[in-house]
């Protein structure tokens, strides 16, 4: 059914009619609290586009951060790598040193083990030798003991016995043996060589060296048949000799020395300090063959 253009324009009319009444039927309190609403969304709109946006910048400064902390990542991997390769060659080459020293350590064990044997023999050779030597030093002081006791009646006629450096000493004064300026033994001097000669040959494996002193004064007189102290040094102790292996000394134990001048007891210039300086010493030294034997094996 079609309608006329009166009815048209009627219900045109009456919709233009209910839209302006309808406003009127909203109370006025509705329309305000939709209002409040609205400038209340509006607010926390704001409010959260705010946080927003520092979220935002919060996500910005973590991403540099976050790069930041990757560039260190990357910078400690490689000193890792670094660290690594370091530890690598210096364990190689503490593996080679650690060989190396190992080696020596064997050698050196080796090395001990072969001193400690040559020490032991070194020592068994001491203990040895200490044992000679303490058997002479008390063969020797035996021996003193014993020629004191036979030349003790000569003490006061310029004899003397000491014990130096593990030998013995004799020392027969000019005034018991010769006259100035001779080489022949006076009569007092050949008993006391006569009593010496008994004691040497119960000693045979005793050696003997007779050196002749003299004191510092030129020779004079019927004496000139000397060239000089020297020569009538060594003619003095050629005559001790010849006299001792008159008396059954052996002239194989016996050397004669003849010192001159040039060891003097008393250096004082004195003339009491000349008169010790003229003598005759017997020096008697043990055999010491058995103790370089002992050393040579």
């Amino acid at each position: 059914m079609k309608l006329s253009s009166a009815s048209n324009k009627n219900i045109i009319l009456i919709l233009i009619t209910l839209i302006i009444l309808l406003p009127s039927c909203v109370s006025l309190s509705t329309h305000e609290a939709v209002l409040g609403s609205r400038d209340s969304l509006a607010t926390q709109n704001d409010s959260l586009r705010g946080i927003i946006l520092s979220k935002l910048n919060n996500i910005d400064g973590l991403s540099s951060q976050i790069t930041q902390n990757r560039d260190i990542i990357s910078s400690l991997q490689s000193q890792l790598m670094e660290s690594k390769e370091n530890y690598r060659n210096v364990t190689s080459k503490m593996t080679g040193e650690s060989k190396s020293l190992l080696n020596q350590v064997e050698r050196l064990r080796a090395e001990n083990i072969d001193l400690r044997g040559e020490m032991g023999k070194l020592q068994r050779v001491i203990s040895s030798v200490n044992e000679q030597l303490s058997m002479r030093n008390s063969k020797m002081d035996s021996l003193k003991a014993r020629i004191s006791e036979a030349l003790l009646g000569f003490a006061e006629k310029g004899l003397s016995v000491n014990v130096r450096d593990g030998k013995v000493y004799v020392s027969l004064s000019n005034q018991l043996l010769f006259k100035s300026g001779s080489i022949k033994i006076d009569k007092k001097g050949k008993e006391a060589l006569a009593d010496l000669a008994k004691v040497l040959n119960e000693n045979l494996d005793i050696k003997i060296l007779v050196e002749g002193h003299t004191d510092d004064q030129a020779v004079k007189g019927s004496s000139h048949r000397f060239k000089d102290n020297w020569e009538l040094s060594v003619l003095r102790a050629t005559e001790v000799v010849k006299f001792l292996q008159e008396n059954e000394v052996l002239p194989q134990r016996i050397i004669a020395s003849g010192r001159g001048e040039f060891m003097p007891i008393d250096t004082s210039g004195e003339k009491s300090g000349r008169s010790i300086n003229r003598r005759t010493e017997i020096i008697l030294t043990p055999d010491i063959e058995e103790i370089f034997q002992i050393i040579e094996n």
